[in-house]
């Protein structure tokens, strides 16, 4: 991914130098706009969800709390956590991004641009206890499903170098990004007939079960997509982003490359 990153950043920086020299006419403005789309973020990170990165769901289940409402709730019946309980592939669902752009048009076919967006993302799942039902005598175990339920906030940071091809109405754009990226639990919680045990406390980090709540990371990425001409005012790009950070989730995935994927649309006042 660095390499292939180097690569664009040379051809970027080429490409801009011809383009001054072609386009030096053309004045030099500021622009701005905002951003919506999709996050594909990788599930590789939503796997601290799962109730198994700490221990989260064992601990929330033999609480002796939970354990009186769940004995209720499963008509005045015992339970216990099989070996196979946690879920093996959770992931996020895609999210909506929103943000803005402030930009620099360095000419006609170059511009930088700073991104502010901020995303929603969402994991849903399942998990199994065993209800010891004594008047149960087949050979089957009877199993209770149970959902698991988070929200992750996300702010990402981009600093993008773009060339935009020479074109009429629709113009291809090729570019890099650095990116800042910082991330937040809203929630998550699991659930049994309706009974929801949280695995974190909002209101009392240092007291959660897993004290990791919030980080930040740093990464880069690439940027591919096309811009086409609304108005003498307005400009739409449409671009897809894939990339890659480095961020403190408290644990470490046993994937190096960790790709995620933005598709972004902007509509630019320039």
């Amino acid at each position: 991914m660095k390499q292939c990153i180097n690569k664009y950043l040379i051809l970027l920086c080429g490409l801009t130098i011809l383009s001054g020299n072609s386009y030096s006419q053309k004045d030099q403005t500021l622009f701005f706009g905002v951003n919506v789309g999709a996050k594909l973020a990788n599930k590789n990170y939503a796997v601290r969800y799962s109730g198994a990165y700490q221990d989260e769901l064992y601990y929330s289940l033999i609480n002796p709390i939970h354990q009186n409402e769940l004995y209720m709730r499963l008509g005045d019946k015992t339970y216990y956590m099989p070996y196979d309980s946690y879920p093996t592939n959770i992931r996020y669902s895609p999210g909506l991004v929103t943000g803005v752009t402030l930009g620099y048009q360095v000419s006609p076919n170059f511009q930088m641009s700073l991104d502010g967006n901020f995303s929603k993302l969402k994991v849903k799942s399942n998990f199994t206890i065993v209800v010891e039902d004594p008047s149960n005598w087949t050979s089957e175990p009877v199993r209770e499903l149970g959902i698991l339920y988070a929200e992750e906030s996300r702010f990402d940071g981009r600093y993008n170098l773009d060339y935009v091809f020479d074109g009429d109405k629709a113009r291809m754009i090729l570019g890099i990004s650095g990116i800042f990226t910082a991330w937040r639990i809203d929630e998550h919680f699991a659930s049994i007939r309706d009974y929801n045990m949280q695995l974190f406390s909002k209101h009392n980090p240092t007291n959660n079960f897993n004290n990791k709540v919030s980080g930040m990371g740093w990464g880069g990425g690439i940027n591919i997509g096309c811009e086409y001409r609304v108005n003498e005012k307005i400009v739409a790009q449409i671009m897809y982003q894939p990339y890659q950070t480095r961020v403190d989730y408290g644990f470490t995935p046993s994937k190096k490359l960790l790709l995620q994927h933005d598709l972004t649309v902007r509509f630019l006042w320039k």
